[in-house]
């Protein structure tokens, strides 16, 4: 058996199905770029929002929830949860932390503010009634893979952040 052979083309008409084929092909590769795009956004893996946006350091004393995917120059928030305590609750960042974040707001504000071995703290009021929830509004500064070190109390954290440009 030999080649099927394609009935010629009428006089002034030019065979484009290899033109063709290779624009379905772009096409359709296309496609399959753009779905993996949607459900990377959708997880959370470019941005705010989805399961894999933020990330939570439980702390014997709270917990910190924070941004794990940012984009540059844009707001944020990070949020303390303290357990109940009758003594005063101690937050503390390192210098890289404020070189990545600006804080823009603490919700309710510190009691005080303190800088001690590289480290700032913020002390917020002690209440053995209940947990506490603090919100820190932010403002990415750098854009790509940022670590910085968190804590409450004495227990602090090494934290990682990327922050896309």
């Amino acid at each position: 058996m030999g080649k099927i052979r394609e009935p010629a083309l009428p006089e002034g008409l030019v065979d484009t199905t290899d033109f063709q084929k290779r624009f379905w092909a772009v096409q359709r590769i296309s496609w399959i770029i753009f779905t993996l795009l949607l459900v990377a956004c959708l997880l959370g893996l470019l941005g705010r929002g989805g399961a894999f946006s933020r990330q939570t350091l439980v702390l014997p004393e709270g917990s910190v929830d924070f941004p794990a995917i940012s984009r540059w120059n844009a707001p944020e928030h990070m949020i303390l949860n303290f357990g109940p305590s009758s003594e005063d609750r101690v937050f503390t960042v390192d210098a890289e932390f404020l070189q990545t974040f600006s804080i823009e707001g603490i919700d309710p504000p510190q009691k005080t503010t303190f800088a001690r071995n590289g480290r700032i703290g913020y002390v917020f009021p002690a209440d053995p009634a209940g947990p506490a929830q603090i919100v820190f509004r932010l403002q990415t500064e750098l854009a790509g893979p940022r670590r910085a070190t968190v804590g409450i109390g004495a227990d602090t954290r090494t934290q990682s952040t990327f922050i896309f440009p």
